[in-house]
Formats: C-alpha cells, sequence, structure tokens
C-alpha cells in the first residue's frame, strides 16, 4: 500500500529518515502518514549536507526539511502538526552536538491547494523564531534555476533523511545519503496510473532499490548540487526495483516560494 514518508510514532532516538525506498510494490495507499526512510543507504560525510532538517514534535522525529534561507525550511505539507521544531546541522540524532541549532516554528504555510488524498502540491513553508547562524555546518540550499529543471535522466541525485533503513522498521543515528536517478515521467506514471501528477518527479535505482521511506518525508532530493524535490510518497515496502520513489517537484514552486517568504 502507499505510505507518506512520516515515521509514525517513531521517538527521537529513533530519528531515521529512508534512503532511496521510492522503488516500491504495487499496493494502494499513499505515504501521507508520518515517517518515511532510505533504503541501501550509507551514512552521509560529516558536513556534506549542511541544508538537511529534522522536524521534531513532541520530542519524536515528524519529517526531514531543507533550509533554503536563515529563517524558513522547506518540507513536505503532509508534515504540518502543531509546536514543530526543527534541528540544524545534526547527523547523530541521539547526541548532542556542537555543531547543531535548535529553532522553534512559529508559522506554517502549507500550499493552499494541497491536496491530501492525492498527495498533490505536497510543499510546506515553516519559517523559523529566529533566523540560523549560517556556519560550514549549516547553510541553506540553492533553489533550482530554470536550466536545473530538464529531467537529466544520466545524473545522480541524492536524498539524505533520518528514515527507516531496512523493512524491519530499524532507524539509524546518523543521517543516511543513497543516490538514485530521476525516472522519466511516462515511466512513473505507468507505475502509479493515474496517480502522478505534473506536480511530481520521480527517483529510484532499479539495480540496487535505493529509496526514500517513512521518516524521510519533506527531506531533500538534490540534483547537481540543487534542491530538485521533497520526499512525498511511494509504496510499501520501501525499496522495490519495479516502484520509484514520489517527490514533490519543487521546480514547480520557486515563484510560489519566493512570494510566500517576502510577504510573511
Amino acid at each position: 500500500m502507499f505510505l507518506s514518508r512520516t515515521p509514525s510514532g517513531f521517538h527521537s532516538a529513533g530519528m531515521v529518515m529512508k534512503i532511496l525506498m521510492f522503488t516500491l510494490m504495487l499496493m494502494t495507499t499513499a505515504w501521507a502518514k508520518e515517517g518515511d526512510k532510505i533504503f541501501t543507504a550509507h551514512p552521509c560525510e560529516g558536513k556534506q549536507h549542511p541544508y538537511q532538517a529534522a522536524l521534531f514534535s513532541s520530542n519524536r522525529l515528524l519529517c526531514g526539511g531543507v533550509l533554503i534561507h536563515p529563517q524558513w525550511v522547506l518540507t513536505a505539507a503532509h508534515c504540518n502538526k502543531p509546536n514543530l521544531q526543527v534541528f540544524l546541522g545534526k547527523h547523530n540524532i541521539q547526541r548532542w552536538e556542537k555543531n547543531q541549532q535548535l529553532r522553534k516554528v512559529v508559522q506554517t504555510i502549507p500550499h493552499p491547494d494541497y491536496d491530501r488524498s492525492q498527495h498533490d502540491n505536497d510543499i510546506m513553508l515553516l519559517k523559523l523564531l529566529q533566523a540560523v547562524t549560517v556556519t560550514p555546518f549549516i547553510q541553506p540550499l540553492y533553489l533550482p534555476w530554470e536550466s536545473d529543471c530538464t529531467d537529466n535522466l544520466t545524473s545522480s541525485c541524492i536524498i539524505s533523511g533520518w528514515g527507516k533503513t531496512d523493512i524491519e522498521g530499524h532507524f539509524p543515528n546518523t543521517l543516511q545519503c543513497a543516490s538514485v536517478h530521476l525516472v522519466p515521467h511516462k515511466i512513473c506514471q505507468q507505475a502509479y496510473p493515474n496517480q502522478i501528477t505534473s506536480n511530481m518527479v520521480c527517483a529510484g535505482e532499479q539495480k540496487t532499490g535505493e529509496d526514500a521511506c517513512q521518516g524521510d518525508s519533506g527531506g531533500p532530493l538534490v540534483c547537481q548540487g540543487r534542491l530538485r524535490g521533497l520526499v512525498s510518497w511511494g509504496e510499501f515496502p520501501c525499496g522495490s526495483a519495479q516502484k520509484p520513489g514520489v517527490y514533490t517537484d519543487v521546480c514547480r514552486y520557486c515563484d510560489w516560494i519566493r512570494r510566500t517568504i517576502r510577504a510573511n
């Protein structure tokens, strides 16, 4: 069945994103729950992902996110919960780390056309109470240029998070990364008939089944050094070679993101 990529009932000790679990099997239930993971991932290098955010609700890991401005984080709309807090500069989710910064979310702005039942427009902006201090470990990620929005199927993209890493539901302590490739829109539509809209982009890895999974929702799909997508939904179990992961296509929302930040 389809699953949103947010971790349901996962405590802060287990903040693991599902790496590349978007190549999943046929079933029919959306990822719009709390938590996704990255399958067949490997620990990320120390400060290679300074834009990675961890969203907490009630002292539990809820979702991933992406710092795109010192005071703004981008994530999935299905991660909307009250009293959100955001950790930046984290690597090991179970330890206090000298490079981490914690910020309270003072405003959540889901896309006005978000459709939970269809997982369409699954994108949300979070305004932080205070801007973060930019350091080598905490830096915003660039939004894509128009030229970045072509489906270059040969270039490798990176996904990252603290979501589940296997079908037994284990959550890693450290940030996990995996490499995936964009999947042609037509192929993705064939994998998920009548479910893929023009606001979605798919990615996966047929040979290895690397994918995002529960706990990874809202986390980044980074292609050629720029943000291309946000972990949104896919099939359960994660990581099959037949079903790619489905991401919100950030290319469709750059104008909305900039307008919203200017207005708030």
